[in-house]
């Protein structure tokens, strides 16, 4: 191969990278902007219960574990 198209190759696998990237992030962006709706949050959260109704006291307790770690981040943040 020549540096040409060793070079091309490498453009197209990075613009290949930044548009999985772009699509993610404006999957999240867009389940983001669904979830403020009050209305879609209760359904999504009943829909998801309803299928994995032992999902709940796991998270509660992750979220819990967590937390710490997170103030004490932001303690240190504020020295």
């Amino acid at each position: 191969m020549t540096d040409a198209t060793s070079n091309n190759h490498v453009e197209e696998e990075a613009k290949d990278i930044l548009y999985l990237a772009g699509g993610a992030a404006l999957i999240i962006l867009g389940a983001g902007l669904a979830m403020t709706n009050s209305t879609l949050r209760r359904t999504a959260k009943s829909a998801l219960m309803s299928l994995m109704p032992d999902l709940e006291q796991p998270l509660k307790a992750g979220i819990r574990g967590v937390l710490p770690d997170v103030e004490r981040y932001l303690r240190l943040k504020g020295m």
